[in-house]
């Protein structure tokens, strides 16, 4: 039987991961428009990142303006509006959808499943999100910086679930494991696959759910296919062994 829901994750699942090495080339752009040393302005916006992806930070501008004044170099308007147009091109960059990932959509799309998104995300990726080739098969999206809660607490994958009127068993989260997203997944009852990605251009390439990872695994879209296709709920599978 097909399952009832499939919820995604962003990064890592339906876009590549986080660029790490690229990232850091932005950060040294942005650090010489506002005037501050680079290695003050990273180790200060990765210290944030928690307050950002719950949305403490109205937006990248917001956030920006915090460090450099807590460096000693408040920016002017100029600098920060200039710092936020360098770091929206490469959020958006990053939300090129990877391969398959649009034909898994319009497949799912086509099989009357209702699909749900939950990112750990700042407020530029929801800001850019409706331009996204992605967005408009996605029912409910669930952006940790709005939701002001991130993954894995079970309230975001519950709201979730509500949003799309599905029960946490017949739901299928598919996601690359970071933030201990996929056991926060099967904690709120769902089925987690895991789809392996290579993390070793990511800031958090040691992920408890990828090394300890036992259930089903998935290098590319077309192996979901018959994830979805074979889907069984957890008591149904708990049935087939008496």
């Amino acid at each position: 039987m097909l399952c009832q829901a499939v919820i995604f994750d962003l990064y890592g699942t339906l876009v590549p991961p986080f660029q790490m090495r690229e990232h850091i080339l932005i950060m040294q752009k942005i650090a010489r428009v506002l005037s501050v040393d680079f290695e003050s302005l990273h180790v200060a916006w990765g210290k944030d990142f928690p307050r950002r992806i719950r949305g403490e930070f109205a937006s990248v501008a917001d956030n920006l303006a915090s460090i450099a004044a807590g460096l000693g170099n408040p920016a002017d308007p100029g600098a920060l509006a200039e710092a936020e147009r360098i770091y929206r091109t490469f959020t958006l960059e990053g939300l090129t959808p990877k391969p398959g990932a649009i034909q898994v959509l319009q497949w799912l799309h086509r099989q009357h499943i209702p699909l749900g998104l939950i990112s750990n995300c700042s407020p530029d990726v929801v800001a850019l999100w409706n331009q996204s080739p992605l967005a408009p098969y996605f029912s409910h999206c669930a952006f940790s910086s709005r939701e002001r809660i991130a993954k894995p607490n079970p309230l975001i994958y519950r709201r979730t679930l509500d949003a799309l009127g599905a029960p946490g068993e017949r739901t299928l989260y598919v996601g690359d494991g970071s933030d201990q997203e996929l056991s926060g997944a099967e904690r709120s009852g769902m089925q987690a696959v895991l789809f392996v990605q290579d993390l070793s251009n990511t800031y958090d390439r040691n992920r408890p759910d990828v090394q300890n990872w036992t259930g089903t695994k998935i290098l590319s879209f077309d192996e979901l296919y018959p994830v979805v296709r074979h889907f069984k709920p957890k008591s149904d599978s708990s049935e087939l062994k008496d």
